[in-house]
This record gives C-alpha cells, sequence and structure tokens, in this order.
C-alpha cells in the first residue's frame, strides 16, 4: 500500500479547524488527527519558557515526528488540522492533496475566543494574527492547492457543503484581506494593536 494522502485543515484559533475536520474525515471516511497532539505526545511541542500562553514548536524534532506518523500510518487518507500548515507542507509535501484555509471576521473572532475564556492578550494576538492574513501568507506559494472558505457566519454544516462546493469546482486561492473590506475592520484591529502594545508595555515585555 503506497503512502497516505493528507488534507490538511487550518486557519486561526476560532475559525473552526478541529470540528471542521471532524466532519470532514467522517464524511470522506479518513482518520483525524490533531497536530498538536501529535506533536506534544512526540515532544516536538512545549509551554512557552517565557510564560506566555502558547506552544513552542521544536521544527527538526517536529518534522521527525510528522515523518514518523506518516511511515508508521496504515490508513489511506487523514484530515489533519493544524496551526502549522507549511510545516507540514516542507515535511509532506507530495502527500498533501488539499489545504482547507479557514477565515473568520476579526470581530467574529474576538466573541468566539473571548468566550473560551482566554487571556486577553492571548485573544488579542490571536484576532490580530487573523486581522493581518498570518495563516494566508504562510500559504501563498501553495495557493494552487488551497481552498479558502469564510466562517463567520456559518455553522459547521454549511462550512462543509462549501467545501465541498469549492472542491467540485476546485475553486482554490487565496483572495481575503480583511483590512481591505471593511473601514470599520480597519479601525477595529488599530484599537487592538494599541491595546496590545500597551498590554505588552504594562508587562515590559
Amino acid at each position: 500500500m503506497g503512502e497516505p494522502a493528507l488534507i490538511l485543515v487550518t486557519g486561526t484559533p476560532g475559525t473552526g479547524k478541529s470540528i471542521i475536520s471532524r466532519l470532514l474525515a467522517e464524511e470522506l471516511g479518513c482518520a483525524h488527527v490533531e497536530s498538536s497532539t501529535l506533536l506534544v505526545e512526540g515532544k516536538a511541542a512545549a509551554r512557552d519558557p517565557t510564560g506566555r500562553d502558547t506552544m513552542i514548536i521544536v521544527e527538526d524534532k517536529a518534522r521527525k515526528v510528522i515523518r514518523g506518523f506518516i511511515e508508521s500510518s496504515r490508513g489511506a487518507c487523514y484530515v489533519v488540522s493544524t496551526l502549522h500548515p507549511s510545516l507540514w507542507l516542507e515535511t509532506l509535501g507530495e502527500n498533501v492533496a488539499l489545504v482547507i484555509l479557514l477565515r473568520s471576521d476579526p470581530r467574529i473572532l474576538m466573541e468566539r475566543l473571548s468566550e473560551r475564556g482566554w487571556g486577553r492578550a492571548k485573544i488579542l494576538e490571536n484576532v490580530l494574527s487573523e486581522a493581518f492574513n498570518t495563516i494566508a501568507e504562510e500559504l501563498l506559494e501553495w495557493g494552487d492547492c488551497v481552498l479558502e472558505v469564510e466562517t463567520s457566519y456559518k455553522e459547521p454544516r454549511l462550512v462543509l457543503e462549501e467545501v465541498f462546493e469549492k472542491l467540485e469546482a476546485w475553486s482554490v486561492g487565496i483572495s481575503i484581506d480583511w483590512m481591505s473590506v471593511n473601514p470599520e475592520i480597519v479601525e477595529f484591529v488599530t484599537r487592538l494593536v494599541h491595546e496590545l502594545d500597551l498590554y505588552k508595555e504594562g508587562l515590559g515585555v
């Protein structure tokens, strides 16, 4: 049996990665993998020693863990939920059949992440990451295999339907730029940048 095919589902926290990747795996009959769990169990990711509420990826170890995963895999296909799509693409690019990039209006993302009870700084960093297209820019060189789907006001099943519609039409590419969509988003993001700067100054970061 040949090596399995991978579908990556990525996006800023709060855009729906986990639930969409699980639904997609179920629909396709593929196994589901949480990249963060795989890397933590493989000792390739750990808490930031500076105290920030985030994980630090040790890239060399992470690549070994990912290669080991694919070498030991028994299934035909896997849907991988990941915050680090380029790590998977650079390590196993030949196995990646598709990348699904989930996007959400930064204002909606703020509401979703606030409901998780996260610390304010962590929320700000993630919302600004989405606003400034951080993961989208990471994927630009692989744009010909990226399906970008907006999830702001959609139930998971509707998002999944759009994924399959775009897949059938092979509607690939990255086009969403929140800062050019609506002046209100620019104003909102500007306030968040100022708030995060004040927060960092207060902590002496």
